[in-house]
């Protein structure tokens, strides 16, 4: 063997020892890493473990275990026709429990799930108060229809929302106008009716209230039998049939018809707002 040779061979084993050491150093230092990650990670988990359960125990003590904020105190605004029996038990309250351990958001939903409840909004006082006030939900209409759980015909309220409620118990029945046109329709308490003709009828209602007409408009029926206009009726039979759209500018027209100085010393028996020009209104005799 050759001198370059031999030096060629010892060159390389040289560099693999040298590569063989690198590696198993290389390798060392990884494992010490992950290591100290290990417990660095593992002190963390200690601290925020401690840290939470302190902190859970300070509250504990401070606020949901402490006796100075036991409710004693419900106070519902309005009452009207609600019982405060009716919304404890529809809320789940009861005198004695912890002001900080009440859930604000379930309770307001158990409270809406009532039927004449719109919405509700429930504040803490404390140390020892809990105010609960309730927006009710106040009929507009009466409608004649079968109630889906029993199948037999009874009288509905709506709501302006088109939510039906059923007339409370022991309830003088109201003088509300009254739906007609829709036979052997179905109500179930608490559900919205989605029929356009409804809603736009609930509308118009609403609308005649915020113009100086509720004061000489008392309606008494209202037709949905056309599925493309609705014809009210007043107390005094005054007829009235509106499209279901445009329905400001008809409120308008129809205005300018009843403040009419032509029309002062007559009586009118119809007024059709249905044409877009020219319209037509009858008299009694």
């Amino acid at each position: 063997m050759t001198r370059r040779h031999r030096s060629r061979s010892r060159q390389k084993q040289i560099n693999i020892l040298h590569t063989t050491t690198k590696k198993r150093h290389s390798q060392k230092q990884v494992v010490q890493a992950t290591v100290w990650c290990g417990l660095v990670l593992a002190m963390i988990v200690a601290v925020g473990l401690g840290l939470h359960l302190g902190v859970g125990f300070i509250l504990n003590k401070a606020l949901y275990s402490n006796p100075h904020y036991t409710l004693n105190e419900i106070e519902i605004q309005p009452r009207g026709h609600f019982s405060e029996r009716l919304i404890r038990q529809a809320a789940g309250l009861e005198t004695g429990q912890n002001l900080w351990t009440l859930n604000l958001p379930q309770i307001t939903k158990d409270l809406e799930k009532l039927p004449y409840v719109s919405h509700a909004t429930v504040e803490r006082h404390f140390p020892d108060k809990l105010t609960i006030l309730i927006h009710e939900r106040i009929p507009v209409v009466k409608i004649v229809g079968l109630n889906s759980d029993l199948g037999t015909k009874e009288t509905f309220y709506l709501d302006r929302d088109g939510i039906v409620l059923k007339p409370r118990e022991d309830e003088t029945p109201q003088m509300l106008p009254e739906i007609i046109g829709m036979t052997n329709a179905e109500f179930e308490p608490g559900t919205k009716l989605e029929q356009p003709s409804m809603a736009c009828a609930l509308q118009i209602l609403d609308a005649i209230d915020h113009t100086p007409l509720h004061t000489l408009i008392d309606i008494r029926t209202i037709n949905l039998s056309d599925p493309l206009s609705i014809t009210m009726v007043t107390t005094r039979d005054m007829s009235i049939t509106f499209r279901t759209d445009c329905i400001d500018q008809q409120l308008i027209r129809l205005q300018q018809i009843i403040y009419h100085p032509d029309f002062q010393q007559r009586t009118i028996r119809t007024v059709d707002l249905t044409p877009n020009y020219n319209v037509p209104v009858t008299f009694y005799q």
